[in-house]
């Protein structure tokens, strides 16, 4: 029974062998090739199934196989696609940047760079709309340029015009300030806006005195190209004023608004040739750091109670630099016998009133002259001036002092017409104090 129950056993080791490459071919395969395959020989079930399992492996190859191939060609379509968009965007960049360079040089030629970087900088940046906000204003004028252009021609007009405003602007932009508007000669900058800054009185007080400074060379410039010179007048006012883009959808300008604006132009008005005007609220700021030759109260029009302005030489110490203004010796020139003048008081603009009677006693080379008369203008008055005999030659003034006891008042002559010039050389003065 021993013997046949181990013959019965030996019968079936071959079964539980083949059920185990049945079940696990690939470790079989892998562990003992040649034993395996005999083995799978040896049992047609086992080969079978084998043969089902290598079947079904070539068809999931063949898949992978296809997968990978078709991820390949996705993949490489994918890096093509990407590889134009970038091309894309990196084209767009560069129109962009171009794009915004045109913006900048042309409308930089209109308004200054910081409102061109504010609009571009951000979409909201070109909604109407506005706020209120403490700045400085500064607005310059040149003296007696309406009657300077009666005597030029347009292009001598525009030749001066390019000169001066491409120098002063030049300025203005060194101490940061917002060339918001050329009127003409006339320039109206700002300083606290679009970009904020506590400083922003004294770089406006700074920058008029530089613009004062510079007009040297622009004279210069002038007078070598045969063009007359210029003198200039600057007031500077600190006060609230709405800022940002006003207008239309179609058309806007980022402007200010608000009576410190008019107050600004008001105090600029009561300027002569190389002065520099600034409010209480400009000198506040500064403080002890400003000086000025003196101070004086005005009553501007449409203020309601008087202006204390300061006529300023020097600034110290703005951004480590000290500005001051030369103190210009002027040789002063007394006539022999006095020479009768006319003089007529204006009225704003209006210059139709009756001319009055005076006597012209002397006059220095910076056009400050000494006129007696029985009625003397209130101080800071414009006078139109004219010798007898040339009534059609005729000068601008502002009057500088008065004595009405006395019967005398100085005034500072702007834009003389060369007529006018000519005839004032040729009196007969004497050097004197």
């Amino acid at each position: 029974m021993a013997e046949a129950d181990d013959e019965h056993e030996d019968a079936g080791a071959p079964e539980a062998q083949v059920t185990q490459v049945a079940e696990d071919p690939w470790q079989r395969l892998w562990d003992d090739p040649d034993a395996a395959a005999a083995e799978l020989q040896a049992d047609p079930q086992a080969l079978a199934t084998f043969v089902r399992a290598m079947a079904e492996l070539s068809r999931e190859h063949a898949e992978l196989t296809m997968l990978h191939e078709a991820t390949l060609e996705h993949a490489n379509e994918i890096e093509d696609l990407l590889a134009v968009k970038i091309d894309e965007v990196e084209a767009l960049v560069v129109n962009l940047e171009l794009r915004n360079g045109f913006i900048r040089e042309v409308f930089g030629r209109y308004i200054t760079d910081d409102v061109v970087n504010t609009l571009l900088a951000s979409p909201a940046g070109l909604q109407l709309g506005g706020e209120k906000r403490k700045i400085t204003i500064l607005i310059s004028d040149v003296r007696g340029f309406s009657s300077l252009c009666e005597r030029l021609s347009p292009e001598q007009v525009v030749t001066i015009l390019n000169i001066y405003l491409g120098a002063m602007a030049e300025v203005i932009e060194r101490y940061r300030g917002s060339i918001n508007e050329f009127i003409g000669d006339a320039i109206l900058a700002v300083f606290g806006a679009p970009i904020a800054g506590e400083d922003h009185p004294e770089r406006a007080v700074a920058c008029a005195l530089a613009m004062q400074l510079a007009m040297g060379a622009v004279n210069d410039t002038l007078r070598e190209q045969g063009l007359p010179g210029l003198e200039m007048g600057i007031g500077v006012h600190t006060g609230e004023v709405v800022v940002g883009n006003i207008g239309s959808q179609k058309r806007a300008k980022y402007g200010v608004v608000g009576s410190h604006v008019n107050l600004t132009s008001r105090i600029e008005s009561y300027t002569v040739g190389g002065q520099v005007l600034i409010s209480q609220s400009s000198a506040s700021e500064i403080g002890d750091r400003l000086r000025t030759r003196r101070s004086f109260q005005v009553l501007p029009k449409g203020a309601r109670e008087a202006l204390t302005i300061y006529d300023v030489v020097g600034i110290c110490n703005v951004g480590g630099e000290d500005l001051a203004l030369p103190d210009r010796a002027a040789s002063k020139r007394t006539l022999a016998a006095g020479v009768p003048v006319r003089f007529t008081v204006l009225e704003g603009k209006d210059a139709s009133g009756e001319p009055l009677p005076g006597t012209l006693l002397s006059l220095d080379d910076r056009g400050d002259a000494e006129i007696a008369a029985a009625y003397v203008p209130d101080l800071l008055a414009n006078v139109k001036l004219s010798l007898d005999g040339l009534d059609e030659e005729h000068a601008y003034a502002k009057v500088q002092s008065g004595s009405p006891d006395h019967g005398i008042f100085s005034v500072r002559l702007a834009a003389v017409p060369p007529a006018l010039a000519a005839a004032l050389s040729a009196l007969p003065w004497r050097t004197g104090a």
